[in-house]
């Protein structure tokens, strides 16, 4: 008699994906990822490019890493199909006849981008009332998403699971949780998917906030998370100990950035101070060094892991702001530049290596992150 020597799924080391923000830049998040689903399929001589929801356990973002994470997690999209679906958001809702004309609560009309992320749900064969929760998401099953989200009671995340991060005005360093998967404290609110697509994109000074209304009618206001969570790397690494347990052993965490900002800094559009409170201002100040030192932290605590692995185009993307979507193609052809250097190059290889060894893990638990 054979006897099945697979470990079951709770025996299985994880894979965790976590994705910065940055507006537009966000095109370079998924040609990276594309690049090693396109290496994975070569290495295992598949039939056709695998999708990210068949090989990472967690899927975490923020911003509009927070609209990847549910594309790739929720709607169980290939690399390819969410590369179309973000061209189309980007352009519809950062055209020129989509900007508004006075801007106290954004410089872009939010019902655009309301449509175009139903647009999103609807392409992927779902319906607009479609549930973030997913039934068949949870510690043993892939692709579950995670976004942190920040909530403002006064500023006007499949198979694979999910989360989104949103935050508040009043502790703009607190984000709320929404997953696709049940099971942990501070479940977020039961919200449609298009609910928390459009709260992870709804960055201030862009867009307004969006109420997602409760039981009895109620409920606060959602920003984004970028406001201080724009590399989600460590929410995404305590998510993964709270969903799967701290002794739960790790096969690759990955981190993508979208680009390095360079010393351009954050770009206050006029009148700003009317409309947003004052910490609000310097924590947006903050976001794109934010990301870089908490990059720059992890790289040294894991140096040598053999588990932790991120990407982030050093040079191109410094002169890209948030809202110009034009000059995507110059974002993929600085990151197809990068991934062709040596260095980058061999890193996607031992990526790849890692997520195709099924049931090996390097022997690290989520304890030691």
């Amino acid at each position: 008699m054979a006897i099945n020597t697979r470990p079951s799924a709770p025996d299985l080391p994880v894979n965790l994906l976590s994705l910065d923000g940055g507006g537009i830049r966000g095109v370079s998040e998924l040609f990276i990822l594309d690049e090693i689903m396109r290496r994975i399929q070569i290495y295992q001589n598949l039939p056709q490019t695998p999708k990210p929801c068949e090989y990472f356990d967690l899927i975490g973002g923020t911003s509009t890493g927070g609209l990847i994470a549910i594309m790739l997690g929720r709607l169980k999209m290939s690399t390819e199909d969410a590369l179309q679906n973000y061209n189309r958001i980007s352009s519809a809702v950062f055209s020129a006849e989509n900007r508004k004309p006075f801007y106290s609560d954004g410089k872009f009309k939010a019902t655009t981008l309301e449509k175009e992320v139903k647009n999103v749900v609807r392409r992927a064969g779902y319906s607009d009332d479609q549930k973030l929760l997913d039934p068949n998401a949870g510690r043993n099953s892939k692709g579950n998403a995670y976004v942190p989200i920040l909530f403002s009671q006064n500023i006007a995340l499949t198979s694979s699971d999910s989360f989104v991060c949103s935050m508040t005005g009043i502790n703009l360093r607190s984000p709320q949780r929404f997953r696709t998967y049940q099971g942990l404290p501070n479940q977020g609110p039961d919200c449609k998917i298009w609910e928390a697509a459009r709260a992870t994109t709804a960055a201030p000074t862009f867009f307004k906030a969006i109420k997602i209304v409760g039981p009895g009618g109620f409920g606060p206001d959602y920003v984004d998370a970028g406001l201080g969570f724009n590399n989600p790397t460590k929410e995404v690494r305590d998510e993964a100990k709270e969903l799967f347990g701290s002794n739960r052993r790790i096969g690759v965490f990955l981190s993508i950035g979208t680009g390095h900002p360079g010393p351009s800094g954050f770009q206050q559009p006029k009148g700003i101070e009317k409309v947003l409170p004052l910490e609000l201002i310097r924590v947006l100040q903050r976001i794109t060094t934010d990301c870089e030192s908490v990059a720059d932290e992890l790289a040294k605590e894991y140096s040598g892991d053999g588990v932790y692995f991120r990407f982030n185009v050093l040079h191109g993307a410094e002169g890209v702001y948030l809202d110009e979507w034009k000059k995507m193609s110059e974002v993929m052809a600085h990151t197809a530049s990068y991934l062709r250097g040596p260095e980058a190059s061999t890193q996607i290889d031992r990526v790849v290596a890692c997520l195709c060894r099924v049931g090996v893990g390097q022997g690290k638990t989520l304890d030691s992150l």
